[in-house]
C-alpha cells in the first residue's frame, strides 16, 4: 500500500487520542470530535499527495478539523482560540487555516484562556482512543477515494509514462515531484526573449540547499556553529508556559529570519525544522531533508514562518516509552470490548494513561539547547514566489502537491476541476499534470532573479534551563 499507510497507521496508533481531544475543543463534544477527526484523517489520506510523516500528517489534519469546523457550525472564536492555544498560530497563521471565515478582528485569547485549553487538551489526549470500527473503519474511504484520486491523475499524464513501466511510474506517484520529475521542471519556451518560463517546483533547490546537511538523530552529538547563508541568518523563537503542573511545560518554537540587506523582504525558506539537544545529545528532531519550503518575511521576529509545540513527551525517550507502554496496553486490555465499555472498564484506562503521562511530563534537569535549521533558497523559485505574493497568493508550500487551498485554484484553468465550494471550506481540486503545471507557470524577469547561491542556515542556540 506504500508509505502513505505507514504513516496513516503511525499516526492512528500515536496520535489518534491527541486528534480527538483537539476535536473536542473545536466542537465541545465526544462523539462529535471523533466523528470530526475521523473525516479529517480520511480526508487526508485521500489526496494524491500524502503527507510525509506522521507530523505533516497531524499538522494536516489538524488544519482540516479547524476549518470544517467551522463549517459545521461550530463557534469561530473557539475555533481561534484553539488555533492560537494549541498551534500558536498568529493573525497570518490563523488566517491561512480559516480563509474567509477568519473573524475581523481576530478575538482575544487571554494568557488564562490559552492555559485552560492546554489543560482540557493534555487531559484528553491522555484518554486512550481508537476508531469505532478499528482503523478499516478510517482508511477504507480513504483507499477509495485516493485510488480515484490517483487514477484520474493516471488518466491525464499516460502519455508521460508510457513505457516507464509500473515500478517506475508507482515511484512517480509516491515521491515528492510528482508533477514535475525528479529533475524538476523544464522551463518552456518563453514568447517574450526578454522573460523566462518558471514552474513552480522548489524541492531540487531545497536539496541542493541541504546537500552538506544531514539531519541528526536521537541520541547523536550534536553542536553545530551558527551559519547564515549570504545575509540571511535564522532565529528561533521560544515561549514557555509551565504555569500547570498537571501537565508540565508546553513549548512553542517560532522559525524566524534576519538580514543584514535592508532592501530584502523576504526569503524562500524551510519551516519548522527544530533539532533540541540536552548536553549537547539529540532528544528531540523535528522536520527532515524536505519538509516543503515557503516564502517568509525578514527582520520581523514572530512572523508567520511556521514552528513546533511540544512537551516532554515529545523527546526521544518518552516517544520510545510511549511505544513500549502502548503493546503493555494492548496486551492488558486485549480482551475490552470498545464498543460497549462501561464506566468502570474507561475509568481503568484513564488511569492507565493518567499515570504513564504524569510520568513523561517533567523535563530531566540540565541545559537544553534549541537550534532552527532551516534551507534557503534563492534564484528562479524565489523570484516566483514573489510574484504569486502579488496576485494574492500568500502561501506556496506544497503549492505543486496541493493547489485546492490556494486562490490559485480558483482560476478558471484549475477550478474546472473542482467540486465542492470555496465559501463552504470543501473545496477540493484535482487537476491534470498538466494543468497543474501550467497553473504554476509565470513568466519572470531574468533581471529580477537574485543568483545567490542556497545553503542551510543554522541559529543560534536558544536555552531552556531546567534545575
Amino acid at each position: 500500500m506504500g508509505v502513505w499507510h505507514s504513516t496513516f497507521t503511525d499516526l492512528m496508533r500515536s496520535r489518534y487520542s491527541a486528534l480527538i481531544a483537539y476535536g473536542g475543543l473545536l466542537v465541545g463534544d465526544g462523539a462529535g470530535a471523533r466523528d470530526l477527526a475521523d473525516r479529517a484523517v480520511a480526508d487526508v489520506f485521500a489526496r494524491r499527495r500524502a503527507p510525509r510523516d506522521v507530523r505533516a500528517a497531524e499538522f494536516a489534519v489538524r488544519e482540516w478539523m479547524a476549518a470544517q469546523a467551522v463549517v459545521d457550525g461550530a463557534p469561530v472564536d473557539r475555533v481561534v482560540a484553539v488555533l492560537v492555544a494549541i498551534d500558536g498560530r498568529d493573525v497570518d497563521g490563523v488566517h491561512a487555516v480559516l480563509k474567509r471565515a477568519t473573524p475581523d478582528p481576530l478575538p482575544e485569547v487571554t494568557a488564562e484562556d490559552a492555559s485552560e485549553l492546554r489543560r482540557l487538551f493534555s487531559e484528553a489526549a491522555a484518554v486512550y482512543a481508537t476508531p469505532s470500527g478499528g482503523n478499516g473503519a478510517v482508511i477504507a474511504p480513504a483507499k477509495r477515494r485516493r485510488r480515484s484520486a490517483l487514477v484520474g491523475a493516471s488518466v491525464g499524464t499516460m502519455a508521460a509514462v508510457v513505457g516507464v513501466g509500473a515500478a517506475a511510474y508507482a515511484g512517480v506517484t509516491y515521491l515528492p515531484g510528482t508533477v514535475f520529475g525528479a529533475e524538476g521542471p523544464t522551463a518552456s519556451p518563453s514568447p517574450s526573449p526578454t522573460l523566462l518560463a518558471v514552474t513552480w517546483n522548489p524541492q531540487p533547490d531545497a536539496l541542493a540547499a541541504l546537500a552538506d546537511f544531514e539531519f541528526p538523530e536521537c541520541g547523536d552529538e550534536f553542536a553545530p556553529a551558527a551559519q547564515g547563508v549570504s545575509d540571511v541568518t535564522a532565529v528561533a523563537s521560544m515561549d514557555v508556559y509551565d504555569d500547570d503542573p498537571n501537565t508540565g511545560p508546553w513549548i512553542l518554537l517560532g522559525a524566524n529570519f534576519e538580514s543584514t540587506n535592508k532592501q530584502r523582504p523576504a526569503v524562500l525558506a524551510g519551516q519548522g525544522s527544530f533539532v533540541i539537544t540536552l548536553d549537547d545529545e539529540v532528544v528531540y528532531v523535528s522536520g527532515a531533508d524536505y519538509n516543503g519550503v515557503e516564502l517568509v518575511v525578514v527582520n520581523r521576529i514572530g512572523a508567520s514562518n511556521g514552528g513546533a509545540g511540544l512537551s516532554r513527551s515529545n523527546l526521544c525517550d518518552a516517544r520510545e516509552a510511549r511505544e513500549e507502554f502502548e503493546r503493555e496496553f494492548d496486551e492488558r486490555f486485549e480482551d475490552l470490548d470498545w464498543e460497549n465499555i462501561t464506566a468502570d472498564e474507561q475509568a481503568k484506562v484513564d488511569e492507565a494513561w493518567a499515570k504513564f503521562e504524569k510520568k513523561w511530563s517533567v523535563f530531566p534537569s540540565g541545559t537544553y539547547k534549541i537550534y532552527q535549521v532551516s534551507p534557503i533558497v534563492f534564484g528562479e523559485q524565489l523570484a516566483l514566489a514573489q510574484a504569486f505574493l502579488q496576485e494574492g497568493v500568500d502561501s506556496v508550500n506544497g503549492l505543486e502537491y496541493e493547489i485546492s487551498w490556494s486562490e490559485l485554484s480558483r482560476d478558471p484553468l484549475v477550478s474546472a476541476y473542482c467540486t465542492g465550494s470555496w465559501d463552504a471550506g470543501d473545496w477540493q481540486c484535482d487537476p491534470p499534470a498538466e494543468v497543474l503545471k501550467k497553473a504554476l507557470t509565470r513568466e519572470i524577469d531574468p533581471e529580477a532573479i537574485d543568483r545567490t547561491e542556497g545553503g542551510v542556515a543554522i541559529s543560534e542556540p536558544l536555552e531552556y534551563v531546567v534545575d
